[in-house]
C-alpha cells in the first residue's frame, strides 16, 4: 500500500509521529481502533445507576450545554434513552441568561416539573456546589464531561477522561465522546436498535469535529465511522436537510465541511438565545419541523454573522490602546451580541497572535470570553486566579468567566504581568508563525497528489489537513468575491505555462497589495476541487507573503 503513496505524502504522515506500525490503521477506510466504554472510571457504577431510575420509572433530565458539542451529546442521549423509557426530556441553559454549566435556579426549575435525576453532557465536572443542591432536593446525578478539572469535583459519579484517577487510554474525546462511550456502555446490557446506534455515531462526528478534539486516535475511528454512515445517506434527517440547506453533499461531506458549514449554524441557535432549536432539529422525525428548524437556524447564522463583524470592527478599533497596557488583551465591548463575543475574540487574537479575552458589562458584572495561542495555557493562566471569579471554566485554548467590575483592571494587571514573564521565557511565544508541512514546486501540484492527500482525512487538530509553500509564485487572473474584499479566486502560474486554480477565503485585501508588487511566496492546503463532475486541483490558500520572506 505505502507503494502508491507519493513520497511527499509518506514524508508528512511521518513527522506527524505516525509510526510503521500504525500507519495501516491511521489510513484505514474502516478503523478498529476503540477502547471498551467500561474502562473509564465510573462508567460501570454510571450506567447501573442510569438504569435503576430507568427501571424506577424515574423522571431523567439530560442537562447538555449550548456549543455544538452540548447540542450533539443532549440529542444523542435523548435518542438513546427514549428506546428505554418515555420519562425522558432535556435541559439547555441560556447562554446569555444563566451562562456555561449547571446552575441553581435550572435544578431549581427541573425540580419543580417534576426532574427525578439529572444526566449532565459536555458540563457538571467541577459542579460541586451545584450537584451537592440537586442531591439536597432528592435529585441524583451522574455527570458525564471532558473538560478540564482541577481541584474542585462534582458530588456523586463522574464520568471524564481528565479525571485524575481514570485510567482511560485516551483523554481527547469530545462531550459527545464521552456521551457516545455512556451510550455504548448501555447498549452492551440493554438492546438498542441499529438504526439508532448509527445516528449516535453521526452525532458524535459532528459534535466532536464542532469541539475542535485531537483528530487522533479514537476521536479519527469515531469521526471516519460517522462520515461512512452519512455518505452512505445520513440516517439523521434533520442533520441530512440541514447539509442539503447548507450547499453541501452528503455523500462527500469532509471534516471541514462539518467545522465552517454546519458546525456555525448549530451553533448559532445557542449564541443567539435557544439552543433547544439545534437540539430539536436532531431529534425530530417530522419534515416540516425540520424545515422550520432548518429556516431558523440559517436566520440565527446570518444575524450571528452580521452581529459578529460590528462587534469585531469594534474590537479592533481598540487593540492598539490596549496592546500598550501589555500582551494580554482584555477589550471591553459592552453594545454586542454576547452570543458572538467568543468568535469576536478568536478573530482578534488571529489578527495580533496575542491571547484575547473580550469583556461585556452587565449589572456589576463582567462576563468574559477569551481564546488563546499556541504556548499559552488560557486555563491554566486565569485557573490561578480562580478565588477572584463568580464562574470560571474553560481548557488551553478558550475560556469564560464572570467577575465583579471593581476587579476587571487588577485582572487585567495581573494577566499582562504572567504574558510579560511568559514571553520572558520564551522570546518568540509572540511571533506569528507561518507554519508549513513541506515546499513545493509548482510543477508537482496536480491532482494525483490532491487525492493522495486525502489518505489524511479527516484533518482537524493535531492532524492538520497539510500545508505547502510555493515560493516566488507567480499570480495572475485576481478576482475579489461576492463584491468583498475577503475573498478572492486567482491562479498561480507553472513553468510550463499552465495554471492552478487558487482561492484565499480571508484577508484577500492585504494580500493582493502584495501579489501587485511581484511573485509572492504562497502557503495553503492542495485540495481536489470537483464542480459539475470533473475534478480539478486547487490550492487553498492561507498566507500571501513577499517573494522570498521563508
Amino acid at each position: 500500500m505505502n507503494n502508491a503513496i507519493p513520497s511527499k505524502v509518506l514524508e508528512i504522515i511521518k513527522a506527524r509521529g505516525i509510526r510503521d506500525e500504525d500507519l495501516e490503521e491511521f489510513l484505514a477506510p474502516k478503523p478498529r481502533l476503540a477502547y471498551d466504554p467500561f474502562l473509564l472510571s465510573n462508567m460501570r457504577k454510571g450506567v447501573d445507576l442510569l438504569l435503576k431510575n430507568i427501571d424506577e420509572d424515574k423522571n431523567i433530565v439530560i442537562y447538555g450545554d449550548y456549543d455544538v458539542d452540548g447540542i450533539t451529546s443532549t440529542a444523542l442521549l435523548m435518542k438513546v434513552l427514549s428506546c428505554l423509557t418515555d420519562k425522558v426530556n432535556y435541559y439547555i441553559p441560556s447562554r446569555i441568561d444563566e451562562g456555561y454549566g449547571l446552575n441553581m435556579d435550572a435544578i431549581d426549575r427541573i425540580k419543580a416539573s417534576g426532574g427525578e435525576f439529572i444526566v449532565t453532557v459536555d458540563c457538571g465536572s467541577v459542579s460541586k456546589e451545584e450537584t451537592a443542591y440537586a442531591h439536597s432536593l432528592g435529585i441524583e446525578t451522574l455527570v458525564t464531561d471532558h473538560h478540564n478539572i482541577s481541584d474542585v469535583t462534582a458530588e456523586g459519579i463522574v464520568i471524564n477522561p481528565r479525571l485524575p484517577e481514570d485510567g482511560y487510554p485516551f483523554k481527547g474525546l469530545a462531550g459527545v465522546g464521552v456521551a457516545y462511550k455512556l451510550a455504548l456502555a448501555i447498549s452492551r446490557i440493554r438492546e438498542i436498535p441499529k438504526s439508532v446506534m448509527a445516528e449516535m455515531v453521526e452525532l458524535a462526528t459532528v459534535g466532536t469535529i464542532a469541539d475542535i478534539m485531537p483528530m487522533l486516535d479514537e476521536n479519527r475511528t469515531i469521526v471516519k465511522v460517522g462520515l461512512r454512515s452519512i455518505h452512505l445517506g445520513c440516517r439523521n434527517k434533520g442533520l441530512r436537510e440541514l447539509i442539503d440547506r447548507s450547499s453541501l453533499d452528503y455523500k462527500t461531506l469532509k471534516a471541514s465541511d462539518i467545522s465552517f458549514g454546519i458546525a456555525p449554524k448549530i451553533n448559532a441557535s445557542g449564541r443567539m438565545g435557544d439552543a433547544t432549536l439545534g437540539v430539536r432539529l436532531l431529534l425530530s422525525d417530522d419534515e416540516q419541523e425540520i424545515r422550520d428548524c432548518c429556516n431558523a437556524l440559517l436566520d440565527a447564522n446570518r444575524e450571528r454573522r452580521r452581529l459578529q463583524d460590528e462587534a469585531f470592527k469594534k474590537g479592533l478599533s481598540m487593540v492598539d490602546s490596549e496592546m500598550d497596557k501589555g500582551d494580554f488583551l482584555i477589550l471591553e465591548i459592552n453594545d454586542s451580541h454576547e452570543g458572538v463575543l467568543g468568535i469576536v475574540a478568536g478573530r482578534i487574537r488571529e489578527q495580533v497572535n496575542r491571547p484575547v479575552v473580550v469583556v461585556s458589562r452587565g449589572d456589576g458584572t463582567y462576563k468574559g470570553t477569551g481564546r488563546s495561542i499556541p504556548g499559552v495555557d488560557l486555563f491554566s493562566m486565569l485557573d490561578k486566579y480562580r478565588s477572584e471569579f463568580i464562574s470560571f471554566g474553560g481548557h488551553s485554548a478558550a475560556c469564560g468567566f464572570t467577575i465583579e467590575a471593581d476587579k476587571i483592571d487588577r485582572l487585567k494587571e495581573n494577566l499582562n504581568n504572567d504574558m510579560a514573564e511568559a514571553s520572558k521565557a520564551n522570546p518568540d511565544i509572540l511571533e506569528f508563525n507561518y507554519d508549513y508541512d513541506a515546499d513545493i514546486g509548482s510543477e508537482d501540484i496536480d491532482i494525483g497528489l490532491a487525492e493522495a492527500l486525502e489518505l489524511l482525512e479527516p484533518c482537524g487538530k493535531e492532524n492538520e489537513m497539510p500545508m505547502f509553500l510555493v515560493r516566488n509564485a507567480h499570480i495572475t487572473g485576481w478576482r475579489f468575491l461576492r463584491d468583498e474584499d475577503k475573498m478572492a479566486k486567482f491562479s498561480i502560474r507553472r513553468e510550463d505555462g499552465t495554471y492552478i486554480d487558487a482561492v484565499i477565503f480571508s484577508g484577500a485585501a492585504d494580500a493582493y497589495e502584495e501579489v501587485s508588487r511581484g511573485p509572492v511566496d504562497v502557503i495553503g492546503s492542495i485540495e481536489k476541487n470537483v464542480w459539475r463532475d470533473e475534478a480539478k486541483v486547487q490550492v487553498v490558500v492561507r498566507h500571501i507573503l513577499p517573494g522570498g520572506s521563508l
